[in-house]
């Protein structure tokens, strides 16, 4: 630290978010190595033994009382990779989630993206040839002609040096070497390369039309139709365009620009190809027209008109879409879209999950081209960046994605849509533990945005917030298409007659094998529901008992017939499957219950002609995905798809005209106050994957609980029923959306440590709680429904309160940045999953 008679400035001092358990965030001094640090940027520093990487958040004059700042090691970026408004949004999910602050930084950041302090600076043929536009441009040029590829503090270093004391620009410093920079590289005339990362990347030759007069242009392209072509191209354009690109528009060979260039109308440079996201996208030629806009039925366009009227108003407008399934939601929102960018701003179009990306992005595309990025965890690397870079830059201006995209650096954003707001999948399940759509919200309101909520099946609290009126609700009452709502049959598994698999626990009844064999028949497709992957949950010894299960988890592992394998759901283990009983020696094991793997060797023997394929989690294991997976069913070379509960979000097939559901009752039994409110929104969409095109739809939902309500209310489409039995319930029992829930999960691997780090925690939320939140009601500790998991036992304590603010106030007074024990303790504000 500087003595105190040391003139500091007033940004001598930066406050760093470093990706570790801590609530703030750490004090280190700046130095003179290299340009200053804003806010935004990513800094490498000291935590202890390790180096970390972490964002500014903050400047200050002078460290905090008894701290003394270590140095910043190095940093990283030439300008801010974390926008203003995302730093907001992040101290956001720290304070609510009670989060630490370096983990809700990190997920506004890709976490493979290059840092600038590791990037090297080259010039592009472009760079090399032009003149510079002033002496810092000519400064910067003549560093990297004598030395080329140099990273941004070396050349910093070395135009200042050559500068030395005899420096006529004032003005030259580290920050305007450093934007100079930034300007050249967006002119194309210097490249940016990341050593050891360019895997995936390829340059390629620019060209762009020097500004020359018209008699100059006539003179190179006299008698020459081809080189006359090539300069009307690139003037339609107006933008530069590649080698490959001018020679295919203009029908012409490489010579012809290359004597375009000689003669001074042309300059070409060097730039990274575009990666194509093609297999990212669900291509399915045959529907073109049906992805182009539509015309608006009435109760289509007053949604879209108030929406409008929402964007018009410049400010927060927050809106709930709701309507059957098929009824056309997608089209009012992309219409939204359209009229954002039409008064230049930019829109998010959130995803519950990466399967539902190709499909919307096959549309999207269709409608926006370049305008659209795509951004998810399944993209290498190298298309990670080039997506988030185009959409830093401006070049991208929709962003489509799961959960993960809202954190895109948009500027001036106008509209959030999320789609199938209800899913669970919004929510993360690590730390830390947001609610997509809530911060959606959020990020909205921040942005005086329009926010668009959507769905078939909204959540309760969303019903709730309309209620409130914190949402607008809008309404579509018909479906698209002649078809209109498909029919649907509960089969009684109680009284059908079936035949059941053999070892398994899901029947298949005579009703729901001739309703399919009849569509097959017919040429039509079935889409039948399983919710459980994997051939059978449980492998059992018929001479012992033992059901092989999970050393480190005590449950039972999964057989996997295509893998030959022994999975554990839980923690990802695997294991060969042994031929004799590991404990008895018998060769007695046998396969128990079905998974979609089993139901789709049953459905075999009973359809030997049909094409089968299977929709789940391993799916997208295997080569194309689950875009492979959704195109051949689209192209209909595919005539029934088994599936867990990915076939039932937000697929449009029109030849789809019979929905199946072989057990209604899978989640009803969980202990999960949510477990009816996930049934009946899961067999709702499944539902109305039937009948959206003129084919009349049926769905069969087979069941042993025929008459429970959100089963019922599913058979009749009567949305309201449902909705009003299960807020009655909710309200009588003081769950969400009536109170607010925060989950304490535990974890040790010892059982008798982990129940008394926990009892001693709920001990002290009840003395506290008796002062300051006496409606507070505290449930635990108790195990978690999956007690164990990869060798740790698990403990929860359940906290409502009305009062969110006052049940996480309560929490942060309570919990001490170490838990008693060494447990680990998990915080979920808003839980989802209570399993």
């Amino acid at each position: 630290m500087s003595a105190p008679d040391d003139p500091a400035p007033a940004h001598r001092f930066v406050e760093i978010a470093v990706p570790v358990p801590l609530p703030g965030a750490l004090t280190y001094r700046t130095t003179d190595n290299g340009p200053p640090p804003q806010i935004g940027c990513r800094v490498r520093v000291s935590v202890g033994p390790r180096k970390l990487i972490g964002v500014v958040v903050a400047t200050r004059a002078a460290p905090p009382d008894g701290i003394t700042a270590k140095p910043l090691i190095d940093v990283l970026d030439l300008e801010p990779v974390v926008p203003a408004a995302l730093l907001q949004l992040a101290r956001f999910v720290a304070d609510y989630y009670l989060a630490p602050i370096g983990e809700a930084v990190r997920l506004m950041v890709p976490r493979d993206l290059p840092p600038w302090g590791d990037q090297r600076i080259a010039l592009t043929d472009g760079g090399a040839l032009a003149p510079p536009r002033d002496s810092r441009e000519a400064a910067v040029i003549d560093s990297l002609r004598d030395a080329p590829r140099q990273r941004l503090a070396t050349l910093v270093a070395s135009v200042l040096e050559r500068a030395g004391g005899e420096n006529d620009d004032d003005d030259l410093d580290r920050d305007a070497i450093a934007a100079t920079v930034e300007r050249l590289r967006r002119d194309g005339r210097v490249r940016l390369e990341q050593p050891g990362a360019r895997a995936g990347l390829r340059y390629v030759k620019a060209v762009e039309l020097r500004p020359v007069d018209d008699d100059v242009r006539a003179a190179a392209v006299a008698r020459s139709p081809k080189a006359r072509a090539v300069l009307d191209h690139l003037a339609a354009l107006g933008r530069p365009a590649t080698l490959s690109e001018i020679t295919a528009a203009a029908s012409c060979g490489p010579s012809v620009v290359q004597r375009l260039e000689a003669k001074g109308v042309l300059r070409s440079f060097t730039q990274p190809q575009r990666l194509r996201l093609d297999r990212h996208r669900l291509d399915l030629r045959a529907d073109d027209a049906a992805d182009a806009p539509k015309i608006l039925r009435p109760d289509q366009a007053t949604a879209f008109e108030a929406l409008e009227t929402g964007l018009a108003s410049g400010g927060f407008a927050p809106f709930l879409l709701a309507g059957m399934t098929g009824s056309g939601k997608t089209e009012v929102y992309l219409r939204l879209v359209d009229a954002a960018l039409a008064i230049g701003r930019t829109a998010i179009l959130l995803v519950p999950e990466i399967a539902l990306v190709p499909a919307l992005a096959r549309t999207a595309s269709r409608r926006y081209g370049d305008d659209l990025a795509i951004l998810h965890s399944n993209l290498t690397g190298a298309e990670r960046q080039q997506e988030w870079q185009r959409v830093r830059r401006g070049a991208a201006r929709v962003v489509l994605g799961p959960r993960s995209a809202l954190f895109a650096p948009l500027a001036n954003l106008g509209v959030i849509v999320v789609d199938e707001e209800h899913d669970g999948a919004y929510k993360q399940d690590q730390m830390p533990r947001y609610s997509g759509r809530d911060l959606a919200l959020l990020r909205a309101r921040n942005a005086g945005a329009v926010a668009v909520l959507v769905s078939a099946t909204p959540s309760l609290e969303s019903r709730h917030n309309v209620a409130q009126g914190k949402l607008r609700p809008l309404e579509l009452v018909q479906r698209a298409g002649r078809s209109g709502l498909p029919a649907v049959e509960l089969i009684d598994l109680r009284t059908a007659g079936a035949r059941r698999l053999p070892g398994g626990d899901v029947p298949l009844t005579e009703p729901l094998l001739e309703a399919i064999g009849s569509t097959l028949a017919a040429g039509d497709q079935v889409i039948l529901l399983r919710n459980r992957r994997g051939f059978a949950p449980i492998v059992l010894c018929r001479a012992c008992g033992d059901d092989q299960r999970c050393a480190d988890c005590g449950l039972p592992m999964t057989y996997h017939r295509r893998r030959d394998r022994l999975i554990c759901h839980h923690c990802d283990v695997e294991r060969p499957v042994p031929r004799r009983c590991p404990s008895c020696g018998e060769a007695a094991l046998e396969p128990i219950g079905a998974g979609t793997e089993r139901v789709e060797q049953r459905l075999r023997a009973h359809f030997p002609e049909a094409a089968i394929d299977i929709l789940d989690a391993d799916a997208g294991q295997r080569p194309g995905g689950v875009a492979e997976v959704l195109m051949r069913f689209g192209s209909g070379t595919t005539q029934l798809l088994v599936g867990t509960q990915m076939v039932a979000k937000g697929h449009d097939f029109p030849r789809v005209a019979l929905a199946g559901v072989l057990s209604a009752d899978s989640y009803l039994g969980f202990p999960d106050f949510r477990a009816v409110e996930k049934t009946y929104a899961l067999l709702t969409q499944l539902a109305g994957r039937a009948g959206r095109g003129d084919r009349p739809g049926r769905v069969l939902i087979q069941t042993y609980h025929p008459t429970h309500y959100a089963i019922r209310a599913v058979a009749q489409h009567d949305d309201r029923a449902f909705a009003d039995e299960e807020m009655h319930f909710r309200r009588a029992f003081h769950y969400p959306p009536f109170t607010r829930m925060v989950q304490l999960l535990g974890q040790h691997k010892d059982r008798d440590v982990l129940a008394a780090a926990m009892t001693e925690i709920a001990r002290a939320l009840r003395d506290r709680a008796r002062d300051h939140a006496p409606d507070m009601r505290l449930t635990g500790p108790a195990e978690a429904a999956r007690p164990r998991i990869k060798n740790r036992w698990r403990m929860q304590i359940l906290l409502r309160d009305p009062s969110g603010a006052r049940l996480r106030q309560l929490v942060r007074a309570v919990l001490p940045t170490r838990p008693p024990g060494g447990i680990d303790l998990v915080v979920d504000v808003d839980p989802l999953d209570l399993m």
